[in-house]
């Protein structure tokens, strides 16, 4: 443990404090006070002051363990003499035998500058630099100085914090050498013996060295220290107790006392121990850190950060506080700040149990179970054998896996637990669902039914097992589980309400609505069966009692959020989004300090086209919390739908750090600095995100065709063929190899890459590169009719229909085009790329169905570039320039770089009359680079 200090402070009356009235006599005093002042002070002036015997006083009450006597005399004497180097120095050493070892460092430093013995001074500040975590720079303080003992010993210790075993043995051997029986030394071989986990040769060392000082505190400390791990706590306490009576004022003593306690569960007594380390050592960072513990140790979480967040302040690199304060980091739910305090501690104590733990748990909090195996798995190897009877590690590595989906190991992981300890439930249950996800039903039920008995009353393991025999479809068992269930908890509104879902599942309605209406009698409120009755009602052709259904349950609760978004789902569901509207304003209104409503509110926006209510919204929320994840993810969405690229991908970066462990996240943010024109920053992103999960298809995907379009061929390939040594038997490799040759013009190798990818998986996604290959080679009909055929044997397949409708569009072959066409839409009505194109495809030959379809595609995505363009246009070729101005605007404003939308908006303009506003369009869409028609434009300009 280390030891940490805060300077003292004095005690005062609080501001504005009533005063009693004076005494008569005291108002007498005050008329003659000065005099008496007066006399005094001149009294003092003849005195002459005797630091010397002062200093010998203070040595004196040294020997005597009174330490607080001492540096008030010590005080003393730099109150008259700030230039006594001595003083200082003695001064130092006080405040280190108190644990004060800021102040210490402070004193220590001041008497090395006033010129004191390097060969006095720097042991003693050394060692309060090791005391701080300062141990890079005790080679700095020791530069030049000679291989004496002293010396030896303190480079050794800083070797020994910095995790370099072999060395610190070294240099303690010199020291030995020079010295033979140096106690320090061998109290720094006791640490080594016990870093070895050799506990019993260490406490030899530490006696051999209490022989030649039986009452060095050091030793004495280390000496309880090892007791204590060994379990005799009797004698480590007899140890601190002895350092006590030594040193009554010593307060890393009365903390050990307190830590012995804590350990032992004696929760008052550790309160009690603490309370007179306090007394004798107010503020002092090592009592605050203590606090903290027992704090963290009652569930007491704010209280122990606002403590930690003390001590951090004053000592950033007190290891003890930075692995507290990330334990209560993630009890707190403040991942990112967890995982940076964690990462700090495991770079300064690497593959340290508790913290690797806890850093696997924000991992798997954060959603990346294999990060979370990379600390565990080293753990658990032949090396760390002794750490597989630990429960928690056995646990959080089933965990783990069940989340990779290795359920063998999560199975073994979740066994070996079991094992160490037969009667957990949970551990029997987790062992049940591996295996569920092994397909091994028969043993998951056995494991299931042998937790359920475990549990008095079923709980959490009943629930499995019933949920696990509806997933076997074996009805009768899940209805005699959660009747067993029922037995168990009656008046448990979840056991009714799970009733009714296995009564559900074995069609049953009328059982199922009974026992959804017999647990909103337990609790009226009771959200899941309101909805499952609510689902009855809608089944039923019943929306209106549905509705009733929420509604008295609102009149119970007017402000439940929850029952306030369900009423909003459900006018949603009947088409009423004005209706939905309101509800979820309400919600939000209503519940001003809880985010869910108002990001519910938010999407609701988004989906409703109002982007820019969307987006105010999204700004307060974020600014009112910006350490969450969701109103972050929000932001960046409503930001990205505002055409604000640049702001979206900033706001994806930030969310990227607050979840850093998602590769899902970083494939959103590559998305956003491409459309901001931050090519090289998507690479980077898609690199990162590879690098989290490396079989990520769109991300292998994406950053290939990044490499074709800058024409990085080599570095294309080398990717592709790596997604194809991975995963031999899978297309995507060979189908991405054959998009780079198809990028080099090299169709005929490319055709037969595309062949092989179509050969190991036949898809309409793969047909479809298949199908451009073709027509590079002039194989257009062949092309066209390798589709169609897929398309008779797969009519619902609607991504390879679109293809081939848009690919004829191209062609111009309208007629084949608008087959396919009207085909996508009578599957699939609100398909919008077939109803925009097919709109534009019905001007281009005067269909008057054209303007319908174009407002059906612009009702369904208002915010698109494309479908804003296709409304816009066909409404200025047919005249209407009121309507098609503004459109078209706002169209090019999304797509400031499509110089077809623009063109349209500036022809737009002249047809309107605004000859300006025309030419300035049309003069940017010559200064773009993708518009062909130019001449068509220049002309247009030369008649303005």
């Amino acid at each position: 443990m280390l030891q940490l200090s805060a300077a003292r402070g004095t005690a005062s009356s609080p501001p504005g404090a009533a005063r009693a009235p004076l005494p008569a006599w005291l108002g007498r005093m005050r008329r003659w006070l000065p005099a008496v002042l007066a006399a005094a002070l001149a009294l003092a002036g003849c005195a002459r002051h005797d630091g010397a015997a002062q200093m010998a006083q203070a040595h004196q009450y040294q020997l005597q363990g009174k330490t607080r006597a001492a540096i008030i005399e010590m005080k003393n004497v730099l109150q008259q003499e700030s230039g006594n180097g001595a003083a200082r120095l003695l001064l130092g050493q006080l405040y280190l035998e108190t644990g004060d070892v800021l102040s210490a460092d402070k004193e220590l430093r001041r008497a090395l500058a006033l010129g004191e013995a390097k060969d006095k001074v720097l042991p003693a500040l050394g060692r309060a630099m090791l005391l701080q975590g300062q141990f890079e720079q005790i080679a700095e303080l020791l530069k030049g100085a000679p291989d004496q003992p002293a010396y030896l010993v303190l480079r050794a210790n800083a070797a020994l914090a910095q995790n370099q075993p072999e060395l610190a043995s070294r240099l303690f051997e010199l020291a030995l050498k020079g010295q033979p029986g140096y106690a320090g030394a061998l109290l720094g071989q006791a640490r080594l013996a016990l870093m070895r986990q050799q506990p019993q040769a260490a406490l030899l060392l530490v006696e051999q060295a209490l022989q030649r000082d039986p009452n060095d505190l050091d030793h004495l400390r280390l000496k309880g220290d090892l007791l204590r791990l060994q379990g005799d706590g009797a004698n480590a306490l007899l140890a601190y107790q002895h350092i006590i009576h030594l040193r009554p004022e010593q307060v890393q003593a009365h903390v050990d006392i307190a830590n012995l306690h804590l350990q032992a569960g004696r929760i008052e007594q550790a309160k009690a121990a603490l309370a007179l380390a306090r007394k004798v050592g107010p503020g002092q960072l090592l009592v605050v850190y203590t606090q903290a513990l027992i704090d963290f140790r009652e569930g007491r979480l704010a209280a122990a950060l606002e403590q930690l967040q003390q001590v951090l302040r004053v000592a950033p690199d007190h290891m003890p506080s930075v692995l507290l304060c990330g334990a209560v980091q993630l009890g707190l739910g403040a991942y990112q700040q967890a995982e940076q305090l964690l990462d700090k501690f495991l770079a300064a104590n690497p593959r340290q149990v508790y913290a690797s733990k806890l850093m696997a748990t924000v991992a798997l909090k954060n959603g990346a179970p294999e990060q979370a195996l990379k600390l565990i798995e080293p753990l658990l190897e032949p090396a760390g054998a002794a750490r597989q009877s630990d429960i928690e590690l056995l646990t959080l590595a089933g965990e783990a896996y069940m989340r990779s989906r290795r359920f063998d190991k999560a199975a073994a992981a979740f066994e070996q637990a079991s094992e160490l300890a037969p009667q957990a439930a949970m551990l029997h249950a987790a062992v049940g669902m591996s295996r569920m996800g092994m397909g091994e039903s028969g043993r998951a039920i056995a494991e299931l039914e042998r937790a359920a008995g475990l549990e008095p009353k079923g709980g959490r393991a009943g629930v499995l097992l019933v949920l696990t025999h509806l997933r076997t479809k074996n009805f009768p068992k899940a209805l005699a589980a959660v009747q067993q269930l029922e037995r168990q908890q009656g008046g448990n509104p979840l056991v009714f309400n799970l009733k009714g879902g296995v009564q559900l599942a074995s069609r049953d309605v009328a059982g199922a609505r009974a026992s959804f209406e017999r647990a909103l009698t337990l609790d009226p409120l009771y959200l899941p069966a309101l909805e499952n009755l609510a689902q009855l009602d809608l089944m039923e052709k019943h929306p209106e009692q549905a509705r009733q259904r929420y509604e008295a349950a609102l009149r119970r609760a007017p402000k439940n959020a929850a029952i306030l978004g369900a009423l909003a789902k459900l006018a949603t569901a009947q088409g009423k989004p004005a209706e939905a509207r309101v509800w979820l304003e309400r919600a939000a209104r209503d519940n001003p300090e809880a985010l869910a409503p108002s990001l519910l509110l938010a999407h609701f926006y988004l989906r409703g086209g109002e982007q820019q209510k969307a987006l105010v919204l999204a700004q307060k929320l974020q600014a009112g919390n910006p350490s969450n994840a969701d109103t972050m993810a929000l932001l960046a969405e409503t930001q990205t739908q505002t055409g604000q690229h640049e702001a979206a991908a900033d706001s994806l970066a930030k969310l990227a750090v607050l979840q850093p462990a998602s590769a899902a996240v970083r494939m959103r943010l590559s998305t956003a600095q491409l459309s901001a024109g931050d090519v090289d920053g998507a690479m980077q992103s898609l690199r990162k995100a590879l690098s989290l999960q490396a079989d990520l298809p769109q991300a292998q995907t994406a950053l290939i065709q990044l490499l074709i379009a800058r024409a990085g061929y080599p570095q294309a390939l080398a990717q592709a063929r790596e997604v194809q040594r991975r995963h031999a038997e899978a297309p995507l490799g060979y189908k991405l190899e054959g998009d780079v040759l198809l990028a080099q013009q090299k169709a005929e190798a490319a055709l037969a890459l595309y062949q092989r990818a179509f050969g190991l998986a036949p898809s309409g996604p793969l047909l479809i590169p298949l199908h451009a290959a073709l027509k590079a080679l002039g194989k257009g009909r062949e092309a066209n009719a390798r589709l169609l055929d897929w398309l008779k044997q797969h009519p619902a397949d609607q991504p390879t229909r679109l293809h081939l409708a848009s690919s004829l569009l191209a062609e111009q072959a309208y007629p084949a085009a608008r087959e396919q066409f009207e085909r996508i839409l009578q599957d699939d009505p609100a398909n919008v790329i077939a109803l925009n194109d097919l709109a534009w495809l019905y001007q281009q030959q005067k269909d008057e169905r054209a303007v319908a379809l174009a407002e059906r595609a612009y009702k369904l995505a208002p915010a698109t570039p494309a479908v804003l363009d296709t409304l816009g246009w066909i409404l200025a070729e047919r005249g209407d320039q009121a309507r098609a101005v503004p459109l078209l605007r706002q169209a090019s404003e999304r797509a400031p770089e499509a110089g077809e939308i623009r063109y349209h908006l500036g022809m737009s303009l002249l047809k309107s009359g605004d000859r300006r506003g025309a030419r300035n369009e049309l003069e940017k869409v010559l200064a773009g680079k993708d518009f062909g028609r130019r001449d068509e434009v220049k002309a247009v300009l030369a008649r303005l």
